[in-house]
């Protein structure tokens, strides 16, 4: 187990433009900060900047408003009902049910089994939205082998977005997409009497976690950040799916 890890902003990121090549402008950005990639290292990436390079926006004017959607907008009234069915559909399921409701806050369920604050969905303006990477997990992967081919190094990639709770205010950050990382570290312990006991804990989201407090949230120009001393196997088939349920 780590006993001591480093986090720092990967500086000199411009602000990313639709059709962008991300690995490449990380790669490029850490060069001229004088970051030499090692190996084993992480870079978490928040997803809207992948998004936006991959084009993913949504012009509300284009979205027809179901009953649902108006329904649902009557109980949380800040939610434009266009977005609110943007919300809806990129749940998979259009009836609704993917959908929790509580005092003025919506989260969705995607279909890989996330669980999302408005379902990932964020304004960009009164007349657009912006949607996840359509497979936040091949995003990570092209980025990390984007790095790979530049440098010679294996780099753990993390896709980040910010989440909130219904019982607590505020937002953290949690994976959405992975790279090389194993998202599930289990560690052996003694319990009370005696014998071996196994735990599981989400190292992804600990470390995603970890990279808010550099990245804060959209608008700081900060969306990748350098973790540097956690110990782990690098596995090129790790996916976010073998974190959830």
């Amino acid at each position: 187990m780590s006993e001591r890890i480093q986090l720092e902003a990967i500086p000199n990121i411009p602000y990313i433009e639709q059709d962008d090549n991300v690995g490449q402008i990380l790669v490029e950005a850490a060069q001229q900060a004088g970051i030499d990639f090692q190996e084993n290292d992480i870079v978490c990436v928040a997803s809207k900047a992948v998004s936006i390079a991959e084009g993913r926006f949504k012009n509300l004017s284009e979205v027809e408003v179901s009953e649902i959607a108006e329904q649902i907008h009557q109980k949380v009234p800040r939610k434009d009902p266009r977005a609110v069915q943007v919300i809806i559909d990129e749940t998979g399921a259009p009836d609704g049910s993917r959908i929790d409701l509580g005092d003025n806050y919506i989260a969705g369920w995607l279909p890989n089994g996330l669980r999302l604050t408005s379902s990932g969905v964020d304004k960009n303006g009164p007349e657009e939205v912006i949607l996840l990477p359509e497979d936040a997990d091949a995003s990570a992967r092209v980025i990390g082998k984007t790095i790979l081919e530049a440098t010679g190094i294996n780099v753990g990639v993390i896709i980040t977005d910010s989440d909130g709770r219904i019982d607590k205010k505020g937002a953290t950050q949690i994976a959405i997409g992975i790279y090389g990382l194993p998202p599930i570290r289990s560690t052996e312990t003694i319990d009370e009497t005696g014998k071996p006991k196994v735990s599981e804990e989400t190292v992804c989201y600990m470390l995603a976690a970890s990279a808010a407090l550099i990245m804060g949230q959209r608008g700081t120009n900060k969306p990748a950040v350098l973790i540097r001393g956690y110990d782990y196997k690098f596995d090129k088939n790790s996916s976010i799916r073998q974190a959830l349920n």
